[in-house]
């Protein structure tokens, strides 16, 4: 994760200001403090327009798009992993937890974090098909675009295409069926 979010500098995309290895061999990273709520949160509480919601939208694709263009897949896009804070009375989003990002090129050490091939990563109310696949080759800036749209889906609408609650309650293979 501090590979990745060290490649980023983008206002939309929380900042790492340090990064090491502790004496233990045990890696660490210093996160800019994101004091915000999550996105669907801060939109619904202040009753936001349906404009306002699409300004705050585009620029969470915009960083989405940066982290596109420095090679790095979210995989786990979803409105809690968008904190949206206040800066001179403008409302900022801010894009963090890049736990199960992906590589898209070998530029960083093993490619991919934190998980196991055939496990099932991310967030299954957000998550694209070709996630849900469990096949590294199938992931690409496609997934990310895909949570996009499901989070512009629930700004817009009010909840997920698929419903996270029967989905908490779905075996793995009932899951990705669903997904798929």
């Amino acid at each position: 994760e501090r590979q990745a979010l060290a490649m980023m500098d983008h206002p939309n995309i929380a900042t790492v200001l340090d990064a090491g290895t502790m004496p233990s061999g045990r890696p660490f990273f210093v996160m800019e403090y994101v004091e915000g709520v999550p996105l669907t949160s801060y939109c619904d509480s202040r009753a936001l327009p349906a404009q306002d919601r699409l300004e705050l939208f585009i620029q969470v694709c915009r960083g989405v798009q940066h982290a596109h263009q420095k090679a790095i897949i979210h995989r786990d896009l979803k409105p809690s992993n968008v904190l949206v804070t206040e800066r001179e009375k403008a409302a900022v989003p801010k894009i963090i937890d890049f736990g199960v990002a992906k590589a898209l090129s070998g530029r960083l050490a093993g490619g991919t974090f934190a998980t196991e091939l055939g496990q099932l990563v991310g967030t299954p109310a957000y998550m694209s098909p070709e996630q849900a696949d469990m096949r590294a080759e199938g992931v690409d800036t496609r997934t990310d675009v895909y949570s996009l749209g499901v989070i512009l889906y629930e700004l817009l609408v009010g909840v997920t295409p698929l419903d996270p609650g029967e989905l908490r309650h779905a075996g793995l293979e009932e899951i990705r069926r669903r997904i798929r």
